[in-house]
């Protein structure tokens, strides 16, 4: 059990979700579990306050702290002070501690040149928490100085394009008309002073989604494979080299079948023992920001001796995509197929888990707050029964794949 405990960023469920179905499809032979434990605001203080019946309670053998975004409202003393404390009893559940840095903010800040002071502060607290790390000789994974200055690069990128185009700065609009002043009466409370307007950000080249804080699925997948490159995953799916007569030249961690090699069209069947990554469709252009997140889910296909020329790809009856004659005698990655029966596999596994971490996690962790026995076991059940869903969509099945020009 891998509890994963933080703030709002991981109460998203995004790339806490993506980590999950990273190891649940890399290895459908275990029965992994993982559990969201974020809570929007938190900070080391926050998470020590509610360990016991929210972290603790899941009997976990791996809790990872990413915290930071919040923590930096304070001082470094308090957050070092706050991850020893929750090292500590990490430790004594007993199970192993993993720390995890805030992401960046995305407001086009680059190593030495922030946009903003909250960005600039968590460049020290994860030095700070690198060194508690050595100290303590735990795992720690830096994510902030992973990102930062791809995110800030391709803000300032998108802002350089806009600006091209005319499209930014944003043109002022004329000032509504000022509310007047309330009346305030001998003995009332003085009213705060209205919060100034937040200086827009300008867009980013490749939108992360979601806002500066708080990256969608785009940004998060970055986020997920900065923190999977940290645990160092291994990103070895599997492979398989056919040529165009339909020889099985190798396949590795995988078996392939039915082999039918006619005029312009190669057919097989292929079943690998565990699956690629699931990357849903929406998130594709996170490729495009980090190109090595293929890396992480190797699952290649490899033709040789096809005649020069586009060749469209069908799997299970549905197309893949045109991939090029050189591109696949070169490997091709299906990992970055995003429609047809592999969109498929990753929208239903994410979705899988986006209901086992949404309403069934938090139903479990109101009821164990409540120290309500009946509502924590009708929970468990349920989660019991998303478990069971999760395991049957993660276990490999054969694919029938259908090249032809």
């Amino acid at each position: 059990m891998w509890v994963m405990a933080g703030d709002s960023i991981t109460a998203q469920r995004l790339h806490t979700n993506y980590i999950e179905a990273f190891y649940r499809t890399k290895h459908p032979q275990w029965h992994l579990h993982f559990r969201n434990s974020g809570i929007g605001g938190n900070t080391t203080g926050s998470v020590l306050a509610r360990f016991d019946y929210d972290v603790a309670a899941w009997k976990p053998t791996i809790v990872s702290i990413e915290l930071g975004m919040n923590d930096v409202n304070g001082s470094e003393e308090n957050y070092i002070k706050g991850m020893k404390q929750l090292i500590a009893k990490i430790r004594a559940i007993p199970a192993q501690p993993v720390l995890i840095s805030s992401s960046p903010v995305d407001d086009g800040s680059v190593m030495n040149d922030w946009k903003g002071d909250r960005c600039k502060k968590i460049h020290p607290f994860t030095e700070a928490l690198k060194k508690l790390a050595a100290e303590e000789n735990i795992v720690v994974v830096d994510q902030y100085h992973a990102l930062i200055d791809v995110w800030g690069q391709n803000r300032r990128n998108g802002e350089e394009l806009a600006r091209r185009n005319g499209t930014w700065p944003p043109k002022a609009t004329p000032e509504p008309a000022a509310t007047p002043a309330p009346v305030v009466k001998p003995g009332d409370a003085t009213p705060p002073p209205p919060k100034p307007k937040p200086a827009p950000i300008a867009p980013s080249l490749i939108p992360l989604t979601g806002d500066a804080v708080h990256p969608g699925s785009v940004g998060q997948y970055t986020m997920a494979a900065a923190i999977l490159n940290g645990l160092k995953a291994d990103g070895e799916v599997s492979s398989a080299t056919i040529k165009a007569d339909g020889k099985v030249v190798e396949a590795k961690h995988c078996q392939i079948t039915d082999v039918k090699a006619e005029t312009g069209k190669l057919s097989f069947t292929r079943l690998d023992e565990t699956g690629p990554w699931p990357i849903i469709p929406q998130a594709k252009t996170a490729l495009k920001l980090v190109p090595s997140i293929l890396n992480l889910s190797q699952y290649t296909l490899q033709v040789q001796g096809l005649a020069d020329g586009d060749y469209h790809v069908k799997i299970d009856g549905k197309p893949a995509g045109t991939v090029s004659a050189k591109d696949l005698a070169a490997g091709w990655n299906i990992t970055a197929t995003f429609e047809g029966a592999i969109a498929d596999r990753a929208n239903g596994i994410i979705a899988l888990l986006n209901k086992l971490q949404g309403p069934l996690n938090n139903d479990w962790r109101a009821a164990s707050k409540a120290k309500d026995a009946d509502k924590l076991a009708a929970a468990q059940k349920a989660i019991d029964d998303a478990e069971a869903e999760v395991q049957k969509a993660i276990q490999p099945a054969p694919l029938h794949f259908e090249i032809a020009k």
